[in-house]
């Protein structure tokens, strides 16, 4: 009868560092990006996550068309271009005001980064003042 460790999934007699491979999981989400406020702050984080966001703000509603072999896409491929350009008068708009938001967003983080800079400056100076 097997054991309930062979039960569970578990390999008999091999241990492993829970802790150790749950730091590492949470390294290896926070250097993907999809724990975005998981970041220590670090400048350089802050520079990437800038860039990604420069790279990301100008949504548009014009994409390539991704072309299928054979007569599917043969036939599929200039019926999408035909759509797309009769769709575009409706989905434009969105994608407008969506850059909008964005580039305005990345103004007042830019704001709040440099008040946030300001402030420690301010803090760090006060306390240089004390005894």
């Amino acid at each position: 009868m097997p054991s309930d460790r062979a039960e569970n999934g578990e390999s008999a007699g091999v241990s492993v560092d829970v802790e150790q491979l749950f730091r590492a999981l949470k390294e290896e989400v926070r250097r993907s990006g999809a724990d975005p406020g998981a970041g220590s702050g670090s400048d350089e984080e802050r520079r990437a996550a800038r860039a990604e966001a420069e790279r990301l703000w100008p949504v548009s509603a014009d994409r390539s068309l991704r072309l299928r072999p054979g007569v599917r896409g043969g036939l599929g491929t200039p019926v999408k271009a035909v759509l797309r350009k009769l769709m575009r008068w409706y989905v434009e708009p969105l994608a407008y005001d969506q850059r909008s938001f964005n580039a305005a967003a990345l103004r007042l983080i830019d704001d709040l980064q440099e008040q946030v800079d300001r402030l420690q400056a301010e803090v760090e100076a006060l306390r240089a003042e004390k005894p």
